[in-house]
């Protein structure tokens, strides 16, 4: 395994390789200690971490997922290139005898190919669409297993990050809960709506001025996970302005002082203000530091997953269960953290969660 520690040494260099040679086929040793050079956010990955092990596994020639070249075929989520080829390079650090083919053109690619089997697993910014699903169960029979391996990024660069809640710089207000912007962005009775500044609690001038609101539109992944996971499952208000891309939602915010708008976290511009949000008014609240965010206490978050097929009552793919083994230890969470575009590690809790979907 010498060479295999090489390349986990030298992963915080950003330096990936798939060779590792002269390791005696069938050997599998424990991994030692990972030398990353840690970054920022590498430093946040928890040390209690379970260490990655290696089993031996064979590798699966029979496999739809293999290509005619030999290779592990992996499709899926543009903006997972560099977190696969981190792990796939500690991968082949322990495994020499396995290679990788990458081909990640987008989240919206990797339902199709993991339900016919062209695809190991199905690595990917937001949960399946409720049309993805149903076609994916028709072809597969059984719905796909969702593990988290990463919560989303902070970084401008990034494509996925979580969402945020924002007013107009002008706007006096600093914190709202997920209870009160549902009241505000979904339809409800007259009663429980929220249509006014004051009923927020602004006072004064403001608290008769409407509220308008901005946000990604209901067909589009953010929109969809609004409305299902902190909106109750309630269609959007009348005179809702939903847009296709985060950074549209930010400007019509940030050009409208009486607007309250919902995009990504990494989309902010200086015409804006991000609110502190907390579940429940007399919660705690966050902006969404990378500390909340990987603790959990940040209500807006939002993960990367890597989607699975399993048939109900049959274990996991062997290599697939082996990888997953891998992304979901220390050594595959400072790999994930290291990377450039600033996706940040899952906690000890988080972790456990997702490995127990192992077995």
């Amino acid at each position: 395994m010498k060479n295999f520690h090489w390349i986990v040494a030298m992963l915080g260099g950003s330096i990936f390789t798939c060779a590792a040679q002269g390791t005696p086929a069938g050997a599998v040793e424990p991994i030692s200690e990972p030398a990353l050079r840690p970054t920022s956010a590498a430093a946040l990955v928890d040390a209690r971490l379970p260490r990655y092990r290696p089993e031996p596994i064979a590798f699966p020639r029979e496999a739809s997922y293999v290509t005619s070249a030999g290779e592990i075929s992996i499709i899926g989520y543009n903006d997972m290139l560099g977190i696969l080829t981190a792990i796939n390079t500690l991968f082949v650090g322990a495994h020499p005898e396995f290679r990788f083919s990458l081909v990640l053109k987008g989240t919206r690619t990797a339902p199709a190919a993991l339900a016919q089997g062209r695809s190991a697993f199905a690595p990917m910014g937001a949960e399946f669409s409720d049309a993805e699903l149903t076609a994916y169960e028709s072809v597969a029979g059984s719905k796909p297993t969702a593990i988290r391996v990463a919560h989303d990024s902070l970084e401008p660069r990034a494509l996925s990050a979580p969402l945020a809640l924002y007013v107009h710089h002008d706007n006096p207000i600093g914190k709202l809960s997920i209870d009160q912007a549902a009241r505000a962005f979904t339809a409800r009775t007259s009663d429980d709506q929220i249509t006014r500044w004051g009923q927020l609690g602004l006072t004064g001038e403001w608290a008769q001025r409407p509220i308008h609101l901005c946000g990604l539109h209901a067909a589009t992944a953010l929109g969809i996970f609004m409305q299902k996971h902190k909106l109750g499952g309630h269609p959007y208000a009348v005179g809702f302005s939903g847009f296709p891309q985060s950074a549209e939602a930010v400007k019509c915010v940030g050009t409208d002082p009486l607007a309250l708008g919902f995009a990504a976290l990494n989309r902010a511009t200086p015409e804006v203000k991000i609110l502190a949000v907390s579940d429940h008014p007399a919660d705690p609240s966050s902006r969404g530091s990378r500390e909340d965010i990987i603790s959990g206490s940040y209500p807006l978050d939002r993960h990367l997953y890597i989607f699975v097929r399993r048939s109900p009552g049959r274990p996991l793919d062997a290599f697939v269960r082996e990888y997953l083994r891998l992304v979901l230890s220390y050594e595959g969470q400072q790999a994930i953290a290291s990377g450039t575009l600033g996706y940040l590690p899952l906690n000890a809790e988080e972790l456990a969660e997702e490995r127990s979907k192992l077995d």
